[in-house]
């Protein structure tokens, strides 16, 4: 199979390298199983169980639907993992690749974004990140007292309806 994309060529071998002692049988049957869930539109249940008689027939392994099911999970989990740390990856080969630092100045907080200015250290409110839970209280506190505060001098009047209506 050929991957023409980035992104699916790093999370082909996150996970090559996550299920590498797995056996050959058990990829293929939760890549039957990804298969019918999103292509043929089954629900997940339905899907493990046919994956798992399919692998009786074709293997004669039964791997059980529980433990089917768990590394169905784990793999979906090691999928996310991924499509997180390709961002800081693609980072991480431009710049051993380009034997420099990256022309472009990225933001401090850890995101991986560029910043707008050269002179700017964070991207506007990512500082915010850095910041230790006690600043962030204090700085919290500040802007709740610096709020304009909402007094309200107006009296209320009440009326009595019935007995305004009984004068007339």
């Amino acid at each position: 199979m050929i991957v023409l994309n980035k992104e699916m060529a790093f999370i082909s071998l996150y996970l090559a390298e996550k299920e590498y002692f797995h056996p050959d049988s058990l990829r293929e049957i939760l890549s039957y199983i990804y298969f019918l869930i999103k292509k043929k539109g089954k629900d997940k249940s339905l899907a493990i169980h046919v994956a798992n008689k399919r692998c009786i027939e074709k293997f004669g392994i039964d791997f059980g639907k529980d433990y089917i099911r768990s590394m169905y999970n784990s793999r979906l989990a090691h999928i996310k993992n991924a499509k997180a740390r390709y961002p800081k990856w693609t980072l991480y080969i431009r710049e051993r690749n380009g034997n420099s630092k990256l022309k472009d100045k990225l933001c401090e907080c850890g995101c991986g974004q560029k910043v707008a200015k050269k002179n700017n250290r964070f991207i506007h409110g990512h500082n915010i990140k850095t910041r230790t839970k006690e600043e962030k209280q204090y700085y919290a506190k500040v802007m709740i007292d610096k709020r304009p505060k909402k007094i309200k001098s107006e009296k209320i009047i009440q009326v009595d309806f019935k007995t305004l209506h009984n004068s007339t």
